[in-house]
């Protein structure tokens, strides 16, 4: 398949319509790597490189919500992200924090899903 960008591969994850590599087919990132290959990236490869990293661990703590919750926290600033990556108890905290709120979306659409997105 010649002329897929960056040699990626169409899996059925959707971030905001961000392709993901199959989660088994690479190891995570080390964050010093990470790091480093993010300052030479445009931003649309810089968020799909975090995707890629944040997607298997949010997997674990949220498999219903994994793209949802993964996609909101995207939207955080590069550095709380990697610092996600680097912390389970921050990224633990954080996915149950995006939990709530899309628990709350659902009963109240539009204003708390802005809010929490201003407020991070």
């Amino acid at each position: 398949m010649s002329g897929v960008a960056g040699g990626m591969l169409s899996v059925p994850y959707d971030l905001g319509g961000m392709p993901m590599r199959d989660a088994g087919m690479s190891q995570p990132i080390p964050i010093g790597a990470l790091a480093s290959a993010l300052a030479n990236a445009s931003p649309e490869q810089q968020r799909t490189m975090l995707g890629e990293s944040l997607y298997p661990l949010v997997d674990q703590l949220e498999h219903e919500s994994v793209a949802k919750v993964t996609g909101m926290l995207l939207e955080m600033d590069q550095t709380e992200v990697l610092h996600l990556l680097e912390s389970p108890e921050a990224l633990k905290a954080k996915v149950a924090e995006a939990i709530d709120v899309l628990r709350n979306v659902a009963q109240q659409p539009g204003t708390l899903l802005i809010s929490w997105l201003h407020s991070h």
